[in-house]
């Protein structure tokens, strides 16, 4: 039985789940600093709030629903977060208002960056780990409950259906030595990169599609026009007055005709084609939709291949460039006699002139018959 399935001109391969080397997984310190925590602070609150409504957890009935339904008429819908009967109330996340009131209310922030990038106070402020505790719980529960994984600003959704029920997990690293210094630049790109994963993350639970127009440019498709592409691309003339449906083979004398026989014959082809258009369009709107690289990766070889690069300017070697040499000359290829080009030259072997008083000296056998003349025709 093959491994393989080929779907839309894609081959799909089966891959076995093995249990990971590397589980957990560090991020750069950084993360500990107070402008990075501050942020993180800020983000999962916001995230935790609208995947704590999107399930329905932490939602307590107020007083007014429960005086006025009946234990027998109790429904057993989930309860939505935007129902006034319901008011939202995570132990945790009001443990987390408190810790920002009276952990990183500090005189000692870090400065905030002008317009130039530029800040006065290059040091950052590191926060200690009995600090980070309320932090931690929180992220921990992102990942275990909703399958987030924050530091990296990924979700993996149905995880729980999988082999490996919490796959990669991303924590913060330990702190780096002396020697590594990170500035305030280095945290503000890393806020940056990670607020625009976890808005991509909250934008797909809310179900934020891209805009209208970007999809027409795209390649938007709708149902009317590709149903019509669909019969004529079905309706083949074959003569004055003869049309030809490819789908049974059979023949009429105009394509209203041939329009008919596919709707009343072939319905389920067309509803085939509605189908297309409503799984081409969902992958249009998908802001997170699979595409190929813009610029792929070219293919390096270190014998010698593209991007072999092997340059003595000032007796130092270098072997990271991805350009050739361009004082390298490649060696002249061996010649042999009788093979094509350019391995060789065909026969008989060439009579190079000789030099001045000397006579030129023939190698061929008396017996053997005239050059190309091998058959004796």
């Amino acid at each position: 039985m093959s491994s393989k399935v080929e779907k839309y001109d894609h081959e799909l391969n089966v891959v076995i789940n093995r249990e990971l080397s590397k589980r957990v997984r560090f991020v750069p310190s950084l993360t500990r600093s107070l402008y990075a925590v501050q942020k993180d602070v800020k983000w999962l609150e916001i995230l935790i709030t609208e995947l704590d409504k999107a399930a329905g957890l932490w939602l307590v009935e107020n007083d007014s629903r429960q005086d006025s339904h009946d234990d027998d008429d109790e429904s057993e819908d989930k309860p939505r977060a935007d129902s006034a009967d319901y008011t939202y109330n995570n132990p945790m996340i009001e443990e987390l208002r408190r810790y920002t009131e009276e952990c990183l209310k500090t005189p000692t922030l870090d400065h905030e960056m002008d317009e130039q990038g530029e800040t006065d106070e290059d040091e950052i402020h590191i926060v200690p780990d009995k600090k980070l505790k309320v932090l931690d719980k929180l992220i921990i529960y992102l990942r275990v409950v909703h399958m987030v994984d924050y530091y990296n600003g990924t979700e993996f959704p149905n995880e729980d259906e999988m082999p490996n029920k919490i796959g990669v997990f991303h924590i913060r690293g330990p702190l780096e030595t002396a020697n590594s210094k990170t500035s305030l630049q280095d945290v503000h790109d890393w806020n940056d990169q990670l607020r625009s994963k976890i808005q991509t993350v909250i934008d797909e639970m809310r179900g934020v599609t891209i805009p209208e127009e970007e999809a027409k440019e795209i390649g938007l498709k709708t149902e009317e026009e590709s149903i019509e592409e669909f019969v004529k691309v079905n309706t083949e003339e074959q003569g004055p007055g003869k049309f030809h449906c490819p789908l049974s083979g059979k023949k009429f004398k105009g394509p209203e005709f041939v329009r008919k026989h596919i709707f009343n014959k072939h319905a389920e082809k067309v509803e085939s084609v509605k189908k297309d258009v409503v799984f081409w369009n969902n992958y249009v709107l998908e802001p997170r939709r699979p595409m190929e690289p813009l610029f792929p990766p070219t293919h390096q070889s270190s014998n010698g291949g593209p991007g072999y690069s092997n340059s003595n300017n000032n007796s130092n070697n270098n072997y990271s460039s991805s350009t050739p040499n361009a004082n390298y000359s490649q060696p002249p290829r061996p010649s042999f006699p009788g093979f094509p080009a350019p391995y060789g030259f065909p026969g008989p072997f060439p009579q190079q002139p000789a030099p001045k008083g000397r006579k030129v000296i023939s190698y061929n056998d008396l017996d053997a018959p005239d050059e190309y003349d091998v058959l004796g025709i």
